[in-house]
């Protein structure tokens, strides 16, 4: 039986802040295969900013939240995006707001609203981390492109300056459409996005469905389903 929303959320701010507990061992990067002269894949595959939305939007998401220890709630998602600014809030079903914020163009995070356990710093940055991932395309010193996988599959490895790695797939397959991945510069696996069942909108490729993801002993994941999406003027 799934716990209450509240009780969930305390549950995963403490497990988020706990100490306790064995590490669990994260799959190491495989290294990117460099593309040959004659080429594995023309330029066009490595459209690689398309996975993440141009332009100014509005997205609303029902959210599926569970933990890997167990128990799992539902609540909406609301984003806006403009191209200086991200705009979050976290309503319950009966639209009471538990959680908002606002990331700029230089990825500072400011929390307008949380109401307890929301109000923990722990809670914010996870949050960031995930908007991060989803919705912007990463800051990079420096970017790669190859073939990951047996079939080989187009990819774009963003390492920025801590040496962390995104790796972006915008090519899909018949259960997905793109997929992004996260490394620590340790090339830990940290954080999946998959993305399914994409509509072409303009530059952009808006999934009706995402899942996102993370590792490691205070792990969770997010199943998202689009309910609304309108392109801003």
């Amino acid at each position: 039986m799934k716990r209450t929303l509240f009780s969930l959320l305390i549950a995963a701010q403490f497990t988020l802040t706990s100490c306790g507990g064995k590490q669990i061992t994260l799959p190491v990067l495989n290294e990117i295969r460099t593309e040959t002269a004659s080429g594995h894949r023309e330029a066009a595959d490595y459209k690689c900013s398309s996975v993440f939305p141009r332009g100014s939007w509005q997205f609303v998401h029902a959210i599926d939240f569970s933990l890997k220890s167990g128990g799992g709630s539902t609540v909406v998602g609301v984003t806006a995006l403009t191209p200086d600014s991200l705009k979050c809030a976290l309503v319950t079903p009966e639209g009471f707001t538990l959680f908002s914020g606002t990331l700029d163009r230089e990825d500072n995070f400011e929390v307008k609203r949380a109401v307890p356990p929301f109000d923990k710093p722990a809670f914010a940055q996870g949050m960031l981390e995930d908007l991060q991932a989803i919705f912007r395309e990463p800051i990079k010193a420096r970017t790669q492109r190859g073939h990951l996988g047996d079939p080989p599959a187009a990819v774009c490895r963003y390492t920025d300056d801590a040496n962390k790695m995104t790796d972006v797939f915008p090519e899909g397959n018949t259960d997905t459409c793109w997929q992004i991945r996260n490394y620590t510069a340790n090339k830990k696996l940290t954080r999946s996005v998959i993305a399914q069942a994409c509509k072409k909108t303009g530059p952009s490729h808006i999934p009706q469905k995402l899942e996102l993801q993370t590792y490691g002993p205070t792990g969770y994941i997010l199943k998202m389903n689009l309910i609304s999406a309108e392109h801003l003027p």
